[in-house]
């Protein structure tokens, strides 16, 4: 309510100044008028300005003009938290560790809202991983989870357990995580990476199945698929997924590097160039062994 009032003031008292000047001088005065409250405006809305183009530049994958523009929103209006925060996570996000653990830490220490908070403990959450501080990453969200259960806190969780190694927790949370939300790509990679950690090969390729039913956007679910396609014989349709892998932003959160896509891609082109080969040599085999069938009949027939 109170955020209602201040958009609302924020609003009507420059339309009252404005009719207050253009009623005292009249038409010419009012443009002026119009025109010094629109500067005002802008100058203390600067940050605004600078995170909406913040927005523009990172839908373009300008990640580093995006960058730029965040960071001059916060140095303008440096008590504002949520916009800290979101610089916090895309510095974690381009591998600025050290940078973006400093700003979530200013960020936490600001926030007043507490949805705010709780985006902002996943994502240092995320710093805590990065900086290899896996354990305490994953008491964070253990405890956050108790009250702010949500798809985002699920997934990042999921991928901390599967990161540790801690397979058979980490497939229990990640059913638990599937029955939370069982339409998000991020939790079905989760899931289908940690039945396959366990060798229960079915059951992953079942679930990387039904995750490209909802069209994911991130590289390494096209990765682990592959690996599934490529273990039941079919390279073709692996390469496919790699190198639509290859096409999606690779960020520093990402459990796949384009590096690990390239060498797989580079596999599994020569393995098919490999069976190509064999197929041809194959044939060429088959070919020259009909051919003397056929010379020897032709000779027993002109014995007789």
């Amino acid at each position: 309510m109170l955020s209602s009032s201040n958009t609302l003031s924020r609003i009507l008292l420059p339309l009252a100044i404005l009719y207050f000047i253009y009623t005292l001088l009249g038409p010419v005065g009012g443009i002026v008028g119009l025109v010094i409250l629109l500067l005002i405006y802008i100058y203390f809305n600067r940050s605004v300005f600078y995170q909406n183009k913040a927005n523009k530049k990172y839908h373009n994958r300008d990640y580093e003009g995006s960058l730029a523009d965040l960071k001059a929103a916060v140095s303008i209006d440096p008590k504002n938290a949520k916009i800290r925060g979101t610089y916090a996570f895309l510095l974690i996000k381009m591998g600025y560790i050290d940078e973006a653990s400093v700003q979530i830490e200013e960020a936490l220490a600001r926030v007043k809202v507490e949805s705010d908070k709780n985006t902002m403990l996943i994502t240092k959450a995320l710093v805590f991983w990065k900086q290899g501080k896996i354990d305490k990453a994953i008491k964070l969200l253990d405890e956050l989870i108790k009250t702010y259960e949500t798809t985002n806190v699920y997934s990042t969780l999921g991928l901390l357990y599967n990161e540790k190694g801690d397979y058979e927790k980490a497939l229990e949370f990640n059913l638990l995580a599937k029955d939370y939300n069982s339409s998000n790509p991020a939790i079905l990679d989760n899931l289908g990476t940690s039945y396959f950690n366990l060798g229960e090969y079915d059951k992953a390729f079942e679930t990387y199945q039904e995750a490209m039913k909802y069209k994911p956007t991130f590289p390494e679910i096209y990765y682990n698929y592959a690996k599934m396609l490529d273990r039941n014989g079919d390279i073709e349709k692996a390469l496919y997924m790699l190198r639509t892998s290859q096409q999606l932003n690779f960020w520093h959160t990402s459990t796949v590097t384009r590096e690990m896509v390239e060498a797989y891609i580079n596999e599994l082109e020569a393995r098919e160039r490999e069976i190509e080969n064999q197929r041809k040599i194959s044939s060429e085999t088959n070919e020259t062994e009909d051919s003397a069938e056929k010379n020897d009949e032709t000779v027993n027939e002109n014995n007789e």
